[in-house]
């Protein structure tokens, strides 16, 4: 099984469900521990729940698992007839496994954090936060197999920043590096959570917005656009942003090909004026460039 899936799957079950999983795996462990008596040792397999629950979950359901694991461990052993020369043993034995399953648990957890840290900086532009191409390509891909499945429209924008070697030239690289930053800033917290935002060079980005239609990208454009004038002005910034959207329900048109034709329109509306944003509709009878 991939990482990618491995790190996903907890999305696609309730995560007080794992939980829930997790504490029947160790009751079901600790019968079974006590059914084959201390001559027979499942020790072990205390570690899946607590695995379990610490990857998916982590924090305070791990350390839980852990300790209900040691508990039921404990008990299994007792009740397995195991006679101990002192009565300290068996209580030094439980916090000697406990601290085994906390450790592990621990363990889990921390991998799986810097696993879910790696993969988002994988995936990211180090100076703008936004997706990088190659995650781009990928999740378009998938939006656009949705939409041949659902039958549903969705948008591709790609908005371009003005002037930005001009800005560099008068201000310095420093403030081109920050307008980048904070224009991909504002596009993420204008944009819905669905909606994909991508540099894919230069003062380029592209907005892909699944299960959107041409009138609703016009409205959620128009109030990006609003955002970014308004940081440029405040800055007293000559900068200008020119935009190109396209809307799609034909599956037969490939990322590549939409990526151009938004880029097209996007420079077209570059040599007609500043602020400028032009918009098409693709179907089915739409000519494929």
């Amino acid at each position: 099984m991939r990482i990618k899936t491995i790190l996903e799957f907890p999305d696609k079950l309730p995560k007080p469900l794992l939980t829930f999983i997790g504490f029947l795996l160790v009751l079901a462990i600790g019968s079974l521990d006590t059914v084959t008596s201390y001559d027979i040792s499942v020790s072990l397999l205390y570690l899946f729940p607590v695995v379990l629950v610490a990857w998916y979950e982590g924090g305070l359901a791990a350390t839980i698992i852990s300790i209900f694991s040691a508990v039921i461990w404990s008990a299994s052993d007792l009740a397995s007839g195991h006679i101990y020369s002192n009565f300290a043993v068996p209580l030094w034995n439980a916090l000697m496994v406990l601290s085994i399953f906390l450790i592990v648990a621990y363990s889990i957890t921390i991998i799986r954090k810097l696993l879910l840290k790696e993969r988002e900086h994988a995936h990211t532009d180090d100076l703008t936060g936004a997706v990088n191409i190659g995650f781009f390509y990928e999740q378009a891909g998938v939006e656009i197999s949705r939409s041949a499945i659902y039958k549903r429209s969705f948008t591709l924008a790609c908005i371009n920043i003005d002037n930005l070697k001009h800005l560099n030239d008068a201000f310095g690289h420093i403030a081109g590096d920050y307008l980048l930053h904070e224009a991909s800033q504002i596009m993420r917290s204008t944009m819905r959570p669905a909606d994909i935002i991508s540099r894919l060079g230069g003062g380029q980005f592209a907005i892909l917005m699944p299960e959107t239609i041409n009138e609703s990208a016009s409205i959620i454009i128009d109030k990006v656009l609003e955002h970014l004038l308004d940081m440029v002005q405040k800055k007293g910034w000559p900068v200008t942003f020119s935009t190109g959207v396209v809307t799609w329900s034909d599956p037969t048109y490939t990322i590549s090909q939409l990526i151009k034709i938004a880029e097209d329109l996007m420079n077209a509306a570059t040599e007609t004026g500043q602020n400028v944003v032009k918009f098409k509709i693709l179907d089915s009878a739409s000519p494929v460039s």
